[in-house]
């Protein structure tokens, strides 16, 4: 004859089990929410607009840019003169804010910039003067990519990697995320610890240079350059 208490136990361990699953089930955490790309400009533009496939509106405005270069995949934007330079209109889209931002690009350049230029301004919002901020993709006089952020609480930035001025496409990136700002060069990545903290400027986005006169003028190559929040 079986044992009732043993019956009665198997019953209560049973349902025990079968509530735990249903409560673990609940309790998963939920997945990290995607970023969100709110600007993505291919460079494969013949006109004197560069699109934004995003379809957010973002559309650039191109000034002495060479089009139809080869790039990484399908055309590139040339940036051979001076000035050379796209404007991006300012948009809360492109400006961090307190989040996670991100800006990838694709570069080729044959040479690091000279003495007189300084660096190459690849893409930035805003000036060092800026109120409210500012951020920028650079590459320095040493060939090194830089990524900076500058915010209400001081400046973060990175500068590190090999040279990228050797005639070859290079993907960079450059991020900040709530504890460090990280720069990616061909996938290896380099952090500094530190939050810039809001950066709230509404600033026009040049790439290619750092204004209209073409300071910084970069010489080389851009494609497929995105930005990215969250």
């Amino acid at each position: 004859m079986a044992d009732p208490r043993r019956s009665l136990n198997d019953v209560v361990r049973g349902s025990a089990v079968a509530l735990l699953a249903a409560v673990c089930l609940v309790c998963v955490a939920s997945p990290a929410r995607a970023a969100t790309t709110v600007a993505l400009w291919n460079m494969g533009d013949s006109g004197t607009t560069m699109s934004d496939a995003t379809g957010r509106g973002h559309v650039g405005s191109l000034h002495g840019v060479a089009v139809r270069q080869a790039g990484i995949s399908g055309a590139a934007f040339g940036f051979a003169q001076r000035p050379a330079y796209v404007t991006v209109p300012a948009s809360a889209d492109l400006t961090p804010g307190t989040g996670a931002f991100r800006v990838t690009l694709y570069a080729r350049m044959p040479a690091v910039p000279s003495a007189s230029v300084e660096d190459f301004d690849l893409i930035r919002m805003g000036l060092s003067t800026t109120s409210g901020g500012d951020w920028k993709v650079e590459v320095l006089r040493s060939g090194q990519a830089l990524c900076e952020f500058r915010g209400a609480s001081g400046v973060v930035s990175v500068a590190a990697g090999p040279s990228v001025a050797d005639n070859r496409w290079h993907a960079v990136s450059c991020s900040r995320g709530a504890s460090a700002v990280s720069l990616t060069v061909d996938g290896q990545t380099w952090s500094r610890a530190g939050n810039p903290g809001a950066i709230t400027s509404a600033a026009t986005v040049y790439l290619g240079a750092k204004d209209g006169t073409g300071a910084d003028q970069y010489t080389g190559l851009l494609d497929s350059v995105s930005v990215s929040r969250g």
